[in-house]
Parts: structure tokens; C-alpha cells; sequence
């Protein structure tokens, strides 16, 4: 990894922090109990030095611009169509593009999905530190729709910024999913020139990271315990494909393709507990309070944590189902996987 790429990992994961989690330090917790619009305040001068110094750093590839053409969202899901007023309404001017991806992107969505959703801010944004606080605490209250979408949702947004666009890092967001993706602004970001970095290191580093988590998290200690818990850990597991492909064939693939590229590299027996997870996905239901779902769909970091810790339990229906050999087929897959790409 070359000192560029290092400075725009750096400022992604403080940029995508300050927006979901509404912190940038432990200390900011602090501050946050006092005031969310403190920390996005106190820490926007850091975001914007990020900002500017991993910029001064691109290196813009030689190769063509990929020009791409994306649809407007057109489905009839109601926290989409929120999402769609909310941002038009409070961030239209801040945003290069707003986009909705994964299931929901292309109408097929079931009661597992995740609210996929993606924003570019415009360069304009960090040349102020009123305005890019102002639209960090937008876009932090914005997550409370796609909480109310899912409860037990485990990621915020994605984000990127405009100056990203000309060295365009295929391994956060692969170009691919902006083929099957739709725009949530009506009049902005519905065509795209991208020049990209196929950056083969970093794919492989993402592949590295998620299988050697999903081998930790089906260790008998570490067995999921509520349906939060399960969910991020068979999202994970179901992710797994799309990485194994990005760096077999070193591009980008769309996560539903995945699982049919993927599979003849296994045997049946091997793939069969992937399947056995996609069933669970189809099947996904549980119950939760009234009470409970309310507090889940805060945004707030505090209410993010108790939900990852109080979330309704694995029915007895399911939990029968997730056996030590379950577990074990999982992780077989996995060291399977690492193995073919040794």
C-alpha cells in the first residue's frame, strides 16, 4: 500500500466515523452526552485536514474515464421514498450523488435486507467547517430511516467524496454495484465518470479481514447470541463470495452474482452450508417489542450498542438449526476459500 492510498484509507474510515457513529475519539462520548452537535463542531477542522492532505496526495490513474449512466429509484419501498424527501429536502446541496444499492436497489428486497445506501459529498463541503458539520449531522439523523427500515442493521452509510471520482477505489465501493444501483436524488449523480484503481492489495486485505472474522466468530465462545449478533455474523459469511471472486479475477463483482461464480470453485459439500445461510436469509423473521424498536432506530451511538446487546433472542425454531457442525461447515468454507487463494 503506497503512502496515497494509506492517507485515503486514513480519511474514509475518520470521515465515515464522524458521520455514523458521531465520533471521531473515544473522548468524544463525552461531548455527546452533552451535545451531538458539539462533536460534529469540534471535530470538523480534523475532517477537513484529512480531507485536504489525503487530496494533495492523489495519484490520478492513466487510464480511461468509465462513464456510467444510473437510474432514479423507482420502487415502491416507503423508507426509500423517505429517504429520497430527506435528503432533497436537507442535503441537496451538500451531495454529488445519493445512492440506493444491494437488494433494495433492485426491487428485491425481503425482510433480511439492509438499507445499501452509498453518498458522494461534494468538495465544496470541506472548504467550510460549518457547512461539513452541518451536513455530518444531517446525514448521522438520516440513519434513524434506515434503522426504522431494520433494526438490527449493522452498517450506516457508505461514503465518498467528489475528488475519489478521478482515482476511484474499486476496492471500498467496486464500480460493478453502481450498475445495479438507483439514484435517490432525482436530478443529480445519474451519470458517473469514473477513472479507477483496481487496487489488487487492498482486495485482498478486505478478503483477508472478513474471513479471518467470520473463522473467530464460529469459535464456540464467540457463537452468535441474539438475532443481531447472527445477522452480522451471517452477512459476513454471505459477503464472502463477492470478495473471494474480486480477488480471484481481480475486479469488482455484484454481490447476488457472487454466489454462482463462486460456487464451482467447491465441492457440493463444501458450498452446501452457504446455501443452508441463503435459506435463513429467505426465511429471516423475529419478533421485538414496541419499545425496543423505537430506542434501535436511534442513531446514537449508545442506543447502537445496546441494541447489538439487547436484541431479541435466536428463536428456539432457528437456534436448533445452528448446530457445532453448522459452525464448523462455516468455517470449512472459509479456510477452503483462503486455501485457493494461497
Amino acid at each position: 500500500m503506497n503512502n496515497s492510498e494509506e492517507l485515503q484509507n486514513d480519511f474514509r474510515k475518520a470521515l465515515s466515523s464522524y458521520i455514523n457513529d458521531g465520533y471521531v475519539s473515544k473522548e468524544d462520548l463525552v461531548f455527546a452526552l452533552i451535545s451531538p452537535k458539539i462533536v460534529f463542531t469540534r471535530n470538523a477542522p480534523l475532517i477537513i485536514q484529512k480531507y485536504h492532505t489525503f487530496v494533495e496526495s492523489l495519484s490520478i490513474p492513466g487510464n480511461s474515464p468509465l462513464n456510467l449512466q444510473v437510474e432514479i429509484y423507482r420502487g415502491p419501498n416507503p423508507y426509500v421514498q423517505r429517504m429520497m424527501q430527506y435528503l432533497a429536502s436537507h442535503l441537496q446541496e451538500d451531495l454529488a450523488g445519493a445512492y440506493v444499492h444491494g437488494s433494495l436497489g433492485v426491487y428485491d428486497e425481503i425482510p433480511y435486507s439492509d438499507f445499501d445506501a452509498l453518498v458522494i459529498l461534494k468538495q465544496e463541503v470541506f472548504e467550510s467547517v460549518k457547512r461539513l458539520a452541518n451536513a455530518a449531522q444531517k446525514l448521522h439523523a438520516a440513519l434513524s430511516i434506515m434503522y426504522n427500515y431494520d433494526p438490527l442493521q449493522h452498517h450506516g452509510w457508505f461514503v465518498l467524496v467528489e475528488a475519489e471520482l478521478k482515482s476511484y477505489p474499486e476496492n471500498y465501493f467496486p464500480v460493478e454495484l453502481f450498475r445495479y444501483a438507483k439514484s435517490l436524488l432525482p436530478d443529480q449523480g445519474l451519470e458517473l465518470k469514473l477513472q479507477y484503481q483496481n487496487l489488487v492489495a487492498l482486495n485482498r486485505k478486505s478478503f483477508d479481514n472478513l474471513s479471518n472474522s467470520i473463522i473467530t466468530r464460529t469459535t464456540p465462545k464467540d457463537y452468535p447470541k441474539n438475532m443481531y449478533q447472527l445477522k452480522g455474523l451471517l452477512s459476513q459469511f454471505m459477503l464472502l463470495p463477492s470478495y473471494y471472486v474480486q480477488v480471484r479475477d481481480k475486479k469488482g463483482v455484484f454481490k447476488k452474482h457472487s454466489f454462482v461464480v463462486a460456487r464451482n470453485d467447491f465441492s457440493a459439500e463444501e458450498w452446501a452450508v452457504m446455501d443452508e445461510v441463503s435459506l435463513i436469509r429467505q426465511n429471516w423473521e423475529y419478533k421485538i417489542s414496541s419499545l425496543k424498536r423505537k430506542f434501535f432506530t436511534n442513531p446514537k451511538r449508545m442506543a447502537r450498542l445496546l441494541a447489538r446487546k439487547y436484541a431479541p433472542l435466536i428463536p428456539a425454531s432457528l437456534q436448533s438449526r445452528l448446530t457445532d457442525e453448522f459452525y464448523h461447515r462455516m468455517k470449512k468454507l472459509v479456510v477452503a476459500m483462503q486455501a485457493r487463494l494461497a
